[in-house]
């Protein structure tokens, strides 16, 4: 969720902070937001060795080949970042607020992405509800693939990865539709 989060906000506003950039040289714009997106990455990387001392010292370990997918688990939430961050920088460059919304969005987020709890422990309906959200897939697969919970419902997965390259290509294609007037509108 942290990764997320820290993607969600950088290529949202990664347009406006490089406004000069933005408006004197034409390069593909979308690099910037996909930068974005990346360098949080890189500090996921150098956070996992603290996790794997943590699993070390606790004695939790995966116990099957299923921790091979946590990366895919990782790149949905990449994807979905991307994705909403593409749509979000878009429209910051438009509307200014964006970055005043997004931390009141990033606080409630986990509270819909079962992060201090087990999605599986409520109802199976709101499950459902629940799957709608792409980091409900994204958290329950990490917890099954690196920390050996259960496994998540590949139903629900299958929809909370559905949602999440919905969300990549319509931001996407609002991005591209809205490129051209970027410069006009900062």
């Amino acid at each position: 969720m942290q990764y997320f989060a820290s993607a969600l906000s950088g290529s949202s506003t990664s347009l406006v902070t490089n406004m000069p950039l933005v408006t004197k040289v034409y390069f593909p714009r979308v690099l910037l937001p996909l930068a974005s997106a990346i360098v949080p990455l890189f500090d996921f990387l150098v956070a996992l060795p603290v996790l794997i001392a943590l699993m070390w010292h606790y004695g939790t370990w995966p116990s099957g080949i299923e921790v091979v997918l946590a990366p895919l688990f990782i790149g949905l939430a990449f994807v979905t970042a991307l994705g909403a961050g593409f749509f979000l920088g878009a429209v910051n460059t438009r509307y200014r607020d964006v970055p005043y919304m997004i931390p009141v969005f990033l606080s409630v987020l986990p509270l819909l992405s079962g992060v201090m709890y087990d999605v599986q422990q409520i109802p199976e309906k709101w499950q459902w509800i629940l799957s709608l959200n792409p980091m409900t897939a994204v958290i329950a697969g990490w917890r099954w693939a690196v920390l050996d919970a259960s496994a998540p419902n590949p139903g629900q997965t299958a929809v909370g990865v559905a949602v999440g390259i919905t969300v990549f290509l319509v931001g996407l294609a609002f991005f591209r539709s809205s490129e051209p007037r970027f410069a006009d509108t900062m």
